[in-house]
């Protein structure tokens, strides 16, 4: 079910300084900006080969990334897995009573209530052109 670790999300209080410290620390480039209003957050993916790091800072205090801040500080929030078979992985998950979002046929996420504190993503691989 799980492939190759294809994203890292980290929780950040202040976006641009994180992307000049990762630009600059390891040489990684930024792929794309954006924000989330649904998740409240905002975002840059900066790729790292195989698949990317993603620097959040909340602009939500009350979403999860914005709670997460809050509780635990910076740091590690999601770990994201490539995984082919999505919708199988999902059915075969929630078959053994595991809560799992999935809105999309590509992507969903493991609560971490289920997996130790650990947020999981499963989702098929990006490119980056």
């Amino acid at each position: 079910m799980l492939g190759d670790v294809v994203e890292l999300s980290v929780v950040v209080r202040n976006l641009d300084e994180a992307v000049e410290r990762f630009t600059r620390l390891f040489g990684l480039r930024v792929h794309r900006r954006g924000e989330s209003e649904r998740f409240g957050f905002r975002n840059a993916i900066l790729p790292t080969g195989s698949g990317h790091i993603e620097l959040m800072e909340p602009t939500d205090p009350t979403k999860a990334v914005g709670r997460f801040l809050e509780r635990h500080g910076e740091g590690v929030y999601l770990v994201g897995f490539e995984c082919a078979d999505v919708p199988g992985a999902v059915a075969r998950l929630r078959s053994d009573g595991v809560r799992v979002d999935s809105p999309r046929e590509d992507i969903a996420w493991i609560h971490p209530r289920q997996t130790h504190g650990l947020f999981v993503e499963l989702r098929h691989r990006e490119r980056y052109e």
